[in-house]
């Protein structure tokens, strides 16, 4: 499948940054496209992540017909069958699968039973919580992190020997860090006085991180790169927008996935920024916002993405295309040359 995107007048100008650089950019609704399906119609969903055999998606939902919090679902992309995993107290949500049989979450429901007066209210976007393993039942739970205060965001990395997780944690400020899941010890990868730091990806070769750094002063927000090996840092794009949900395609070529709300625009839109090429990419933007890409390890590989739709969000599912069309880079280029 193949989508067509044409350039109308592309709208650049060096010094404003308040008009988007894809305002003009003109591309079929994603939801005409060839073979697009909703997957989810009840509640309001967040964080879909596909399993390690692409059959099954993992998501959160709040239902409150059911249950008060966010709660961890499966669904089987062969049956259409949704299944609850977690039954917590409080909010479950940002679960992935570590392996065919186990996942990685965060949960307020210890955080908020230890302080219940310290966490009466609580800022929703960093809520009280820490992060968990456990089995696709909810029966075997194990608490991976115990620090009061905002964990989330888990980030699992397999490796025979020192499997680990990334994840962000308000601790003063919110920044990168990193638990070997052998010893068990919390390290800290980034974290900066009036910076805040989130949504971590791991690059295909597992040598490199990218995440969000937001300047708290001036709001300005970078694509931090990240070299593991060397602890240096660069930045990969920067001052576009309100960029989340960072995920890298799990086969490379490194395909870096992300939301991004443009200066100039009025929803949110997925995109891709190759690192080889330094190519970016709008892979759909809409008249809805589009949210927290999730790229399956098959071929031809699937987009699973969050349509924004009367203040809920629904998760739908296609093939992703072959041609997602030229370069912004290069596109922005030839307009400052004509």
């Amino acid at each position: 499948m193949k989508i067509l995107i044409s350039i109308g007048s592309l709208l650049l100008f060096l010094g404003c940054s308040h008009i988007s650089v894809t305002k003009n950019l003109l591309t079929p609704d994603y939801l005409l496209a060839k073979d697009s399906k909703q997957l989810t119609f009840i509640g309001d969903h967040a964080h879909p992540r596909f399993s390690l055999d692409n059959k099954k998606i993992l998501f959160s939902r709040l239902d409150k017909n059911n249950h008060r919090g966010w709660q961890i679902y499966e669904l089987d992309l062969t049956s259409n069958k949704v299944r609850r995993v977690t039954y917590s107290d409080g909010d479950a949500f940002d679960g992935s699968y570590i392996s065919e049989s186990e996942i990685i979450y965060a949960s307020t429901t210890d955080e908020i039973k230890e302080s219940p007066l310290l966490n009466k209210t609580f800022d929703k976007e960093f809520p009280p919580s820490d992060l968990y393993m456990s089995d696709l039942f909810g029966t075997d739970i194990l608490r991976i992190t115990h620090q009061p205060g905002y964990d989330g965001e888990p980030m699992f990395v397999s490796n025979p020997t020192r499997p680990a997780i990334y994840f962000s944690s308000r601790r003063d400020v919110v920044g990168i860090y990193r638990i070997d899941l052998k010893s068990l010890p919390v390290t800290v990868v980034a974290s900066e006085k009036d910076k805040e730091k989130r949504f971590a990806a791991i690059t295909p070769d597992q040598n490199s991180l990218v995440w969000v750094d937001k300047n708290l002063k001036t709001s300005e927000q970078k694509l931090r790169f990240y070299d593991l090996k060397t602890r240096t840092a660069q930045d990969l794009k920067a001052n576009e927008g309100d960029y989340k949900d960072l995920i890298f395609a799990p086969r490379p070529p490194a395909r870096l996935f992300y939301s991004i709300l443009r200066k100039g625009e009025k929803y949110y839109q997925i995109e891709v920024y190759n690192l080889e090429k330094k190519c970016t990419q709008v892979v759909f933007k809409g008249t809805d916002s589009l949210t927290a890409p999730a790229i399956s390890s098959e071929t031809p590989e699937k987009l699973a993405f969050l349509r924004t739709f009367e203040d809920k969000k629904q998760i739908y599912i296609l093939q992703l295309p072959d041609d997602l069309g030229p370069c912004l880079e290069g596109a922005a280029q030839a307009t400052l040359k004509e």
